[in-house]
C-alpha cells in the first residue's frame, strides 16, 4: 500500500488536512516498522507512541470542553447543571475507554491504512483493540501538533470521529452511574448477594485539595479499591473497579 496516496481518504475520513503529512504519516506508524526499518537505513523511524501519550491529554481536555459546552448553563452564580462530578466523570470514561475509541476507528474503517511490520501484520494486529485505540489518540495528538495547539481543530475530529453530538444528544439525562449499575448487579435475584459497602481506607493531601482511598465491599469480600478527589468519585471508581472484577465491565 501507498500509504501517501491514501492519506486524501483519512483526511476526509477524520475531518482534517495536514499541512505537515508526516505527522499523520507518523500517526498510523507502529513501532514493528521502525524497527525493520531502521535496520536497513539510517533515517530513525519513529513510531506513533510520542503521539498517542500527547493525544490521550488533548482527548481528555476535548471531551471535557463539550461537557461544559453541552451539559452546563452560565448563571447569575456561575454554571449550573442537572449532572454532578460523578456523572461526568462517568459520561468521559465511556467516552474515552478502550473500546469506544476502537469500535470507532473501525467504523471509519481507519485501521486498514497501519503502516507496520511484517510480523504484525501475520498477527493481524490492526485488529488488536488497544491498537486501534493507540491508533486513535496518536491521530487526535498529531492534529493538535499540525494545528499549531489549536484545541478548536483537534476538537472538531474528535466529535466528527466520536460521533460526539449524536452521543451526547442522547444523553440527555444523567448515564447510569457505576455505583447504581453495581447495585443492581447484586440485587438480581439469581445471585442473592448483599448490597455494595463502601468504606474509606485513606485520604491525602491538603484541605483544599484531598484525595481519598475507598474500598468496596460484597459480603466479607474486596472487590474493588478507588481514587478521587472526592468520596463521590473515589466510590464511583471502586464501584467500576469492582464491575470489572465481577466481569460485568470489560
Amino acid at each position: 500500500m501507498n500509504f501517501d496516496k491514501r492519506i486524501p481518504e483519512i483526511e476526509e475520513k477524520i475531518g482534517y488536512t495536514f499541512r505537515d503529512k508526516s505527522l499523520i504519516r507518523q500517526a498510523f506508524t507502529r513501532a514493528s516498522f521502525c524497527n525493520e526499518a531502521n535496520r536497513f537505513d539510517k533515517i530513525g523511524y519513529q513510531s506513533n507512541e510520542v503521539l498517542e501519550f500527547f493525544g490521550d491529554s488533548v482527548l481528555s481536555a476535548v471531551i471535557v470542553t463539550s461537557l461544559i459546552k453541552t451539559k452546563t448553563e452560565r448563571y447569575a452564580h456561575g454554571i449550573k447543571t442537572a449532572l454532578d462530578e460523578g456523572d461526568f466523570s462517568n459520561i468521559r470514561s465511556k467516552l474515552a475507554d478502550k473500546r469506544n475509541l476502537s469500535e470507532n476507528i473501525t467504523r471509519l474503517g481507519l485501521e486498514k491504512y497501519f503502516i507496520m511490520g511484517e510480523g504484525d501484520a501475520k498477527l493481524g494486529i490492526e485488529n488488536e483493540r488497544s491498537v486501534k485505540e493507540d491508533l486513535f489518540e496518536s491521530i487526535v495528538g498529531a492534529i493538535y501538533i499540525d494545528s499549531g495547539f489549536d484545541m478548536e481543530a483537534a476538537a472538531a475530529s474528535v466529535e466528527l470521529m466520536l460521533d460526539l453530538a449524536v452521543y451526547l444528544t442522547r444523553a440527555k439525562a444523567p448515564m447510569q452511574s457505576y455505583k447504581n449499575m453495581l447495585q443492581e448487579w447484586c440485587a438480581d435475584k439469581k445471585r442473592r448477594i448483599p448490597p455494595p459497602v463502601y468504606k474509606k481506607t485513606a485520604e491525602s493531601g491538603p484541605e483544599h485539595n484531598k484525595c481519598y482511598t475507598v474500598a468496596c465491599f460484597v459480603g466479607d469480600e474486596l472487590v474493588g479499591e478507588g481514587l478521587g478527589r472526592s468520596m463521590k468519585l473515589a466510590e464511583s471508581a471502586a464501584a467500576e473497579a469492582a464491575l470489572k472484577k465481577l466481569k460485568v465491565l470489560k
